[in-house]
């Protein structure tokens, strides 16, 4: 289990130097545990190559980034992002080719703080078997 100072984050590569691929056609993961203070680049998991669209293709992904916040990719699918958010994974779409660790300092510098840790909050709260219960019980904003 992470704490809440560090946070796991994914970035789909080819090369395991660059951010380079789209989610689902990816070669691996690099995985990297980040403070604000350092990064250590905890595994790489490689993917078999496989045209097309499947479950397993998608499921042997989420397998990996179990223990993730967040994945960086050049491009996610609506219904692979969904499932992505079920699992508590944040998806993050960049829009170029970037070396990873500009990435890492870029995510240090702007270290998602009160952020961070408040959707952790939100997360752990999902896991609460009351929590949706809790939700439609609440006050809600009405439009007049």
């Amino acid at each position: 289990m992470q704490t809440q100072e560090r946070l796991n984050i994914a970035f789909a590569t080819n090369n395991q130097t660059d951010l380079n691929q789209h989610f689902g056609s990816c070669e691996q993961f690099s995985i990297y545990s980040l403070s604000t203070a350092d990064s250590e680049h905890l595994k790489s998991v490689e993917f078999i190559a496989q045209d097309g669209h499947n479950q397993q293709k998608i499921n042997d992904r989420l397998q990996a980034l179990q223990n993730c916040f967040a994945v960086y990719c050049l491009a996610c699918g609506n219904p692979v992002r969904q499932q992505l958010l079920a699992n508590g994974v944040r998806v993050v779409v960049h829009p170029k080719d970037e070396p990873i660790d500009d990435l890492i300092t870029h995510i240090q510098r702007n270290w998602p703080g009160k952020i961070a840790l408040r959707q952790q909050q939100q997360a752990n709260k999902k896991e609460d078997a009351h929590y949706f219960a809790s939700l439609a019980d609440s006050e809600w904003d009405i439009e007049s």
